[in-house]
């Protein structure tokens, strides 16, 4: 049976943020604290929006409708987990400020991008080795629409990940250390595979998607071997 290259790229994407889900979760057992369970509330988020493209992909990939549709579930979950990390920013250095103030603030601003998603018209189309191209219209559409998609990214984990390198920066605990660079390095790369899908593909209209898919199975390899080597339960502090 041959897999498509999208469906698989996303399955290993999904089973190495899976793996980060465990890690989070044996953090969150420890310590039973707000910053574990945002980090396993993040990354549980992380991993759905990983879900949906497996499933739509690995069942549906004759269905261009259920592709098309799919993309709309993608968006809610990219706006729920920078909802997340905005509560996560709020809380780890501005204590004085509510977090739900970010999380409704981000939260709006993605259900509202995400009702938009219903009134573009996506033209997804499956090419050899089962590459898929969601088919984000080349005209009719203004680049505000993926600019928008990838602002909310760019404006939540952007600074999670400077928080966490300045976090490895300071810290004189080995282990904390190791886990912060680790989550920065994690961030930066779920971050990257969003400009790659976002500038290359949809703003620029490159054509990218099988450069996509290979970057997806590497990244994904990458954040599996990032989070054996660097999120390993500790006791002696939290992050």
């Amino acid at each position: 049976m041959t897999f498509p290259l999208t469906g698989l790229a996303y399955l290993i994407l999904f089973l190495s943020l899976g793996f980060l889900v465990f890690r989070f979760f044996q953090y969150w057992k420890q310590k039973k604290d707000t910053t574990a369970k945002l980090f396993l509330l993040l990354s549980i988020s992380l991993s759905l929006f990983a879900l949906v493209r497996v499933i739509s992909v690995m069942f549906f990939v004759n269905s261009i409708q259920v592709l098309a549709k799919s993309v709309i579930l993608v968006s809610f979950f990219e706006s729920l987990s920078a909802a997340v990390v905005a509560y996560l920013i709020i809380h780890l250095k501005f204590p004085k400020i509510s977090p739900w103030v970010g999380f409704v603030i981000i939260l709006v601003f993605g259900l509202t991008i995400t009702a938009f998603t219903f009134n573009v018209q996506y033209h997804p189309t499956v090419g050899e080795k089962g590459v898929v191209d969601w088919g984000f219209p080349s005209s009719g559409v203004s680049v505000i629409y993926p600019i928008s998609r990838l602002l909310i990214i760019l404006t939540t984990f952007f600074p999670l990940i400077i928080i966490m390198f300045q976090q490895f920066l300071r810290s004189e605990d080995a282990a904390v250390k190791k886990r912060s660079l680790g989550l920065s390095l994690v961030l930066s790369l779920g971050t990257m595979l969003g400009f790659i899908d976002f500038i290359l593909n949809n703003i620029l209209g490159l054509e990218a998607a099988i450069y996509r898919d290979y970057t997806t199975i590497i990244t994904g390899c990458l954040i599996f071997l990032i989070v054996f080597l660097t999120q390993k339960p500790i006791t002696a502090k939290t992050i």
